[in-house]
């Protein structure tokens, strides 16, 4: 299999989409899962499930082959973004610093058999970096740096993809389930062909590249609520059409009024362990052009 991944947006053409089934006990290992802990509003693995397979369901009938991994009793599989990612025709496998996360490569290493040995990636053992903090926009790469990310992360693509312009984002990090920035894509995230989706006070200082390569007419600049529900975090399957929840009434009008369609699912129970569309994907392939 050759792997290809351009940007956020081209054609998609085959995802590892996470599972649900038999995800063990509760991890309060991020300040929203714990928050629903403590609360008694964390979802069941019943309601993920279905969650989930609406969201096969949708990209199956728009065109996408979709892969799962291997189911692994008592290991939680669901946001398959952060084992690895790709950038161009290189298969990087994350360093994930939780080790109830660093279980779930397994799952999906099956399918990545058939990827020439020379085009997958390992990390130096203090270099930490997981997928969601790493966005590809055609010549730029986007890295946070994050409580699951570090500088370290960053020097390694850096090195590793000296044709790209790489740059480190740091961003807010607490302890607070409502402004706590887990990853890179819970606060940005491109969108169509030029623009880009942006909470920015989930940025230490003010994002500067991300203004120099978007413009400040591109972004559509989100609240601290609508962070919250993880507007930033939908997923694209073309540069005209993504997959959001569907309750994001505000951005499904945004989005329509640059000319991309929006698909609307249900996925406000799996959000609840702060992840949502874009955290649940691992794309192999997208298309070599836009059409």
């Amino acid at each position: 299999m050759k792997v290809y991944i351009p940007n956020e947006t081209a054609p998609l053409e085959t995802v590892i989409l996470g599972i649900a089934n038999d995800m063990g006990e509760p991890l309060d290992i991020n300040p929203v899962s714990k928050s629903h802990i403590d609360k008694g509003t964390y979802p069941t693995e019943a309601d993920i499930i279905i969650e989930l397979e609406g969201f096969a369901s949708v990209l199956k009938e728009v065109g996408v082959e979709v892969l799962r991994p291997t189911n692994l009793v008592g290991v939680e599989q669901i946001f398959t973004r952060d084992i690895g990612f790709v950038i161009e025709d290189k298969f990087v496998v994350a360093n994930m610093k939780e080790p109830v996360r660093q279980k779930e490569f397994p799952g999906i290493e099956p399918l990545l058999s058939d990827i020439p040995s020379t085009d997958i990636l390992r990390l130096p053992p203090d270099a930490l970096i997981e997928g969601g903090d790493v966005l590809v926009h055609n010549d730029y790469v986007f890295v946070g740096i994050s409580k699951r990310t570090n500088r370290a992360g960053y020097e390694f693509l850096k090195q590793q993809f000296p044709n790209k312009s790489v740059h480190a984002l740091p961003l807010e990090v607490n302890d607070s389930p409502e402004t706590n920035i887990l990853h890179l894509d819970c606060a940005f995230q491109p969108v169509g062909e030029k623009y880009a989706i942006l909470y920015e006070e989930g940025f230490k200082a003010r994002p500067e590249i991300l203004y120099q390569v978007f413009g400040e007419d591109s972004f559509i600049k989100v609240s601290l609520a609508e962070k919250q529900q993880m507007f930033p975090n939908i997923f694209s399957v073309a540069p005209n059409k993504v997959i959001i929840e569907e309750q994001f009434i505000r951005l499904k009008e945004e989005l329509a009024r640059r000319e991309i369609e929006s698909i609307g699912i249900k996925f406000s129970e799996t959000s609840k362990l702060s992840g949502l569309l874009r955290c649940s994907t691992l794309p192999l392939r997208r298309s070599h052009t836009n059409m």
